[in-house]
């Protein structure tokens, strides 16, 4: 049964977006709830050597770099179109790593998404099309970064294989949140430009 836990923490402080900006650096993200496996599986990855693993984490649907202000407005009020869709339920499962454990780059955790999420994002994909926001068309794997690899390992190997299935929780996604990203010494600050909840 899917749990309800307290999110990730992150700026929820509304991004508000000033006529004096010209561009801002965006993305479109999914929450995750304090989950206990996943808390394990970054204190996990943190006693590892060569790994960085961020304190806040999310789920991104789509990047869409630097995008001018304008644009990231009119998508913000398009986006209420997808309020009518109802919440689904979100299960993480298995650490794996791109492009692959043997030369690992990124760690994530997997996900399985379910209905009616494909039709969100192919709906909010047209909203960017007709914008002519770009963004990476590659197919979507669902997953949330929790880990970036500087140094590799043979620890990290063991600690991918031996937790590539595990079960790490569900929960039910009642929310998508249109993101900014700022980029200071000490890494991304991300805040919300908006909110869309799920019936």
């Amino acid at each position: 049964m899917p749990i309800v836990l307290p999110l990730f923490k992150y700026d929820r402080t509304h991004h508000v977006l000033g006529d004096n900006m010209e561009t801002i650096r965006t993305f479109i993200s999914m929450a995750i709830p304090e989950m206990p496996a996943i808390i394990d599986a970054k204190e996990t990855l943190t006693a590892v050597s060569g790994i960085a693993v961020p304190k806040d984490i999310h789920m991104t649907l789509r990047f869409l770099g630097d995008v001018d202000v304008k644009k990231i407005k009119k998508l913000s009020e398009e986006m209420r179109s997808i309020e009518k869709y109802s919440s689904f339920d979100v299960s993480m499962k298995g650490l794996g790593a791109f492009p692959n454990v043997k030369e690992p780059r990124i760690v994530w955790i997997g996900a399985e998404v379910g209905t009616p999420f494909c039709d969100i994002l192919s709906e909010i994909d047209g909203m960017l099309d007709s914008l002519s926001i770009d963004y990476d068309r590659k197919p979507f794997k669902p997953h949330v970064t929790v880990g970036r690899v500087k140094r590799r390992s043979e620890s990290l190997t063991d600690v991918l294989n031996k937790h590539r299935s595990q079960d790490m929780g569900s929960f039910r996604c009642s929310e998508i949140l249109l993101m900014s990203s700022v980029l200071t010494q000490n890494g991304a600050r991300h805040s919300v430009v908006g909110t869309f909840r799920l019936c």
